[in-house]
């Protein structure tokens, strides 16, 4: 596959990296791509934590893997920024912004996949919106128990209730698509209406963005306040989200040519 998992994670809790562990070996055993991580905290804790899990599933580092570590001097987790900087360090035709606490089914991933590679999508959201979300009750047996079985998401059916879904959690892009789309806008910090804004400006841009609609199954885990309304650039970011929709094209055109993460990034551009 012609692929990059794009993974931005800050491992701040134990279910945090049962989730992370769970969501790489799924990916680099069901899928021949390439799997991108970057942990963005004060101090590393990958390596520590994930890496063994991983060894012990693989006897060693899958050759896919590849990870990054940023020291965090935000008072934030700058999510925006470091999809950004994965995207800069792909060189896939297809690229997949994949957040650390979702599993899907194989055949939503590959059919999403041949949906881009066959020029039929520039963007495939690869689960419905609605009522499309199973929420998962995911305790350290269920980590062990799904990991040592046959990867099947539909085995975690039993800890599942029905929430729903909009437009986060993962998006399959064309990269010179999302590069020209301007990519994920760096001035939304933490959590928020980023993933809006992103449906948004892609489709406004005239992208081809379409759905698959089958489950996303999202990994409980405690919620930050980098993971919530609490999240106190809130209020700036929703401004920001209202300010977008209000643009005409030329001028939203305009308002991305001169963002400096923009100017920067423009320089490195493959």
């Amino acid at each position: 596959m012609n692929l990059t998992f794009l993974i931005p994670t800050r491992l701040e809790s134990e279910d945090r990296v049962r989730n992370l562990s769970t969501i790489l070996i799924y990916l680099l055993t069901n899928f021949d791509a390439f799997v991108f991580v970057k942990e963005f905290d004060v101090t590393p804790k990958f390596e520590s934590f994930v890496i063994p899990i991983i060894k012990e599933k693989f006897n060693g580092i899958p050759k896919k893997l590849k990870y990054f570590y940023e020291k965090q001097t935000t008072t934030f987790f700058h999510k925006t920024k470091i999809l950004n900087d994965l995207l800069m360090e792909s060189n896939t035709e297809i690229v997949c912004n994949y957040d650390a606490d979702v599993l899907f089914p194989k055949t939503s991933i590959f059919n999403a996949y041949n949906m881009i590679a066959s020029m039929q999508s520039d963007v495939v959201y690869p689960y419905g919106c609605g009522v499309y979300q199973k929420s998962i009750t995911y305790s350290s047996e269920t980590f062990f128990e799904f990991i040592n079985s046959d990867l099947d998401v539909t085995n975690l059916n039993k800890h599942a209730t029905i929430n729903n879904s909009t437009i986060g959690w993962c998006q399959i892009i064309r990269r010179s698509n999302y590069i020209n789309s301007f990519m994920m806008n760096e001035n939304f910090c933490s959590w928020g209406p980023e993933d809006c804004e992103l449906y948004y400006r892609l489709n406004f841009l005239g992208n081809k963005v379409d759905r698959i609609n089958d489950y996303v199954y999202h990994l409980e885990h405690v919620r930050s306040i980098d993971s919530w309304f609490s999240n106190p650039n809130w209020l700036k970011n929703a401004q920001l989200w209202e300010w977008i929709r209000r643009q005409k094209k030329e001028d939203l055109n305009e308002y991305y040519m001169n963002q400096n993460y923009i100017k920067r990034r423009n320089n490195v551009i493959v």
